[in-house]
């Protein structure tokens, strides 16, 4: 699959950027929140980790032509479409949403405006996929922009800029972080697609999408309250460890899955970087020894084109080699001096002298078995690839036996007959240097070889003429065939070109076939990637914070509301919640219903003054929850008017108003010395027959009698 290295960063970053989204989402969704703002929040992340995975699936599979990645790239680019518009609406009904629930009314005509403008949108994206109006690809599955595009990206900028105008309109019901984040979630996008217009090819219009949401999520914490909902210790704590471990388990899968796909897509992009680096260095190299070959090349083609060295040849031949060897000297030494090689040469097949500046060097030996059956294979070679000229490798005898690259090139009379051989040697020094800083400079190592393997020039003189390379990686090369073969090895890699101007094989064997270094390079997405882990736990503790104090608050104030400010008892709205839990669940055969009215009140407060009357009640509440608070809730539900609610039989009942008895008696006060307490209890087992309520009325009713007989029993009225 081809993938620039660019698109597949650009894709890491965009698939990290979906699990992030999905992070936020778990780790909101995992508090339950009540709010429907704030659950549209959640909605709003899904949205863009969709747009996110999408994005990232179009970077990968553009540019190639298979069937899968024609089809992945039209789905995922219209899903990209699709859910800027899905966000834009949200976005609007988000702050309307926001609005009215803080008692704001907004008005329905930004919902509709913002519904209108999701209609079009939607409308221009379906017409697309018949007219490519507004986007298409080309030939190579690459995305192009239609003119409906801009009005397509519009009518969405204008759609959101509706739910800005909302949220300043109704400023005055939101806090200030609140309507930041609004007006950010306008504006961010914006700038974002301004500075995509000066970075071409990497995408950053979706992560300004991602930041103005993030923004909106920070700015609802510091206003967030939770609704009203219970949950005792235990069903609490089972939550919070849920929590932990789901939030420990998704940690783990994003991390692995993005270092995985990232260490991947590196491995691969450092494959093809290897061999793509790997034949630009093959060029760079090939160039630089053709180079230092192709001039004495050129020369000796220069001089067997010479008819004055043809006739020097001839006359070798017909006459005796000494009659031409000064003047032979003479030419050889110009090209000696006039091209600035230590070695020019001619060799007449037919006296079989081989002349230099010195003059004749030597008669040559063509028996197969002696110093010079170079010659005999140079004929042979020539005749064979039809070629005119063939580099050898040799000592050259009258320089102190330095090693050189000779070229060797055919001279032909004026009938196509070969005359003999003529040409120019290069040191082999000067061909090292050029290896040597080709594999200094790209940690490579540098081979030329001939047909056989046989290593021809190398950095290292020991391997010249006596190292090999097996012939299979030569296999399918040469005239003909490819230029380039590409194995990868156990610890390099290599790569062989054939180079048709030498007839020999260029070796590159790349030491450090990874270019681009895995761990170097996933270091810092390791470090983002934790970073983005450290700001996903912080969202969770803050959230999770925020939680705490906001049922805490809900706690202090739910409990205030159910209890009484004097007593710190139960309160008659909680006395009444209770009664109809009990009648709900249907436990009512297991309670006992105590009705209690304190004696002499009126008279305490007529006569010692109101903290009087306040010590009897508050005296009479401790009594009470020393009696009863073990066994159920007592309540005051009115001035000088208790009940208890207590789970008890006739027995524990009756044992329990006795001990309620002697508490009240050694009770006293400061301002107020007697304490006494009438009291009636009904058993609810004891009378099935009846309802909650009339149970009820039968315990007060008993308590009535008590207090009647309270006021009979000491001759005092209900004033004294």
């Amino acid at each position: 699959m081809h993938i620039t290295n660019l698109e597949m960063t650009q894709a890491i970053v965009e698939i990290f950027s979906a699990f992030a989204c999905l992070m936020f989402l778990v780790i909101i969704m995992m508090n339950r929140p009540k709010r429907k703002s704030m659950q549209l929040i959640c909605c709003m992340f899904g949205v863009v980790a969709v747009l996110f995975a999408a994005e990232g699936c179009a970077y990968i599979f553009r540019g190639n032509t298979d069937t899968l990645s024609v089809i992945m790239t039209r789905v995922t680019n219209f899903l990209v479409f699709l859910s800027n518009i899905v966000l834009a609406e949200m976005f609007v009904a988000y702050v309307s949403l926001l609005l009215r629930e803080n008692e704001a009314k907004p008005s329905i005509v930004h919902r509709r405006v913002a519904q209108i403008c999701a209609a079009a949108s939607t409308a221009i994206l379906v017409l697309n996929l018949f007219t490519k109006w507004m986007y298409s690809f080309d030939a190579e599955n690459y995305y192009h922009r239609g003119n409906l595009w801009y009005i397509y990206t519009a009518i969405n900028i204008f759609c959101i800029f509706v739910g800005v105008y909302e949220g300043v309109r109704y400023r005055a019901a939101l806090g200030r972080a609140v309507l930041y984040s609004i007006i950010s979630y306008g504006f961010i996008p914006i700038l974002a697609i301004l500075c995509q217009s000066f970075l071409q090819g990497f995408s950053i219009t979706n992560l300004g999408v991602l930041l103005s949401l993030i923004l909106v999520l920070a700015s609802y914490l510091l206003d967030w309250s939770k609704s009203e909902y219970e949950e005792n210790e235990v069903v609490e704590k089972e939550r919070k460890i849920f929590q932990l471990f789901t939030m420990l388990i998704l940690m783990v899968i994003v991390m692995s899955i993005s270092i995985l796909s990232c260490v991947l897509s590196i491995k691969k992009m450092s494959t093809d970087s290897s061999e793509s680096d790997s034949r630009i260095v093959a060029h760079v190299v090939s160039e630089a020894v053709e180079k230092a070959l192709l001039r004495p090349i050129t020369v000796s083609e220069t001089m067997a084109n010479d008819q004055g060295l043809r006739d020097l040849l001839k006359e070798s031949g017909e006459v005796s080699a000494e009659s031409v060897e000064e003047r032979m000297a003479q030419y050889m030494n110009s090209i000696k001096e006039g091209m600035n090689y230590k070695m020019a040469f001619a060799l007449s097949e037919k006296a079989q002298a081989y002349y230099t500046y010195n003059g004749i060097s030597k008669y040559v030996d063509f028996s197969p078995d002696s110093h010079d059956v170079w010659y005999t294979e140079f004929v042979e070679y020539i005749e064979e690839n039809d070629r005119r000229y063939k580099l050898n490798v040799d000592t050259d005898e009258d320089n102190g036996k330095t090693l050189s690259v000779f070229v060797n090139m055919r001279i032909d009379d004026e009938n196509g007959n070969i005359l003999g051989a003529c040409g120019v040697g290069v040191e082999m020094d000067e061909l090292q240097e050029i290896l040597e800083y080709y594999e200094k400079e790209y940690n490579i190592k540098i081979d030329l070889v001939d047909a056989d393997g046989l290593a021809q020039i190398d950095s290292d003189r020991e391997r010249i003429e006596s190292a090999y390379l097996e012939s299979k990686y030569l296999t399918g090369l040469g005239p003909g065939g490819e230029e380039f073969s590409y194995e990868n090895l156990e610890h390099s890699s290599r790569l062989t070109r054939y180079m048709e101007t030498l007839d020999w094989y260029l070796v590159v064997e790349d030491l450090s076939p990874e270019k681009l270094s895995v761990f170097r390079i996933t270091l810092p997405s390791l470090f983002a990637f934790f970073g983005g882990l450290v700001v996903m736990a912080l969202t969770f503790a803050v959230i999770s914070i925020r939680e705490q104090r906001a049922l805490n608050a809900l706690e202090a104030r739910r409990k205030a509301s159910l209890t009484d400010e004097l007593t710190g008892l139960y309160n008659r709205r909680a006395y009444e919640e209770d009664c109809a839990k009990i009648q709900r669940e249907g436990m009512l055969s297991k309670y006992c219903i105590i009705m209690m009215d304190v004696n002499g009140l009126k008279f305490a407060n007529d006569n010692f003054g109101h903290a009087a009357g306040d010590e009897l009640i508050i005296g009479s509440a401790n009594c009470m929850m020393t009696t009863f608070g073990g066994h159920g809730r007592v309540y005051r539900v009115g001035g000088d008017e208790f009940v208890a609610l207590i789970k008890a039989n006739r027995e524990k009942l009756d044992e329990s108003i006795v001990t309620f008895a002697h508490v009240t008696q050694n009770w006293k006060g400061t301002l107020v010395k007697e304490l006494t307490i009438s009291v009636g209890a009904a058993v609810c087992e004891e009378h099935p027959e009846m309802t909650f309520d009339q149970v009820k009325e039968l315990a007060d009713k008993l308590m009535y009698e008590d207090k009647d007989e309270y006021y009979r029993r000491t001759g005092k009225t209900r004033r004294k």
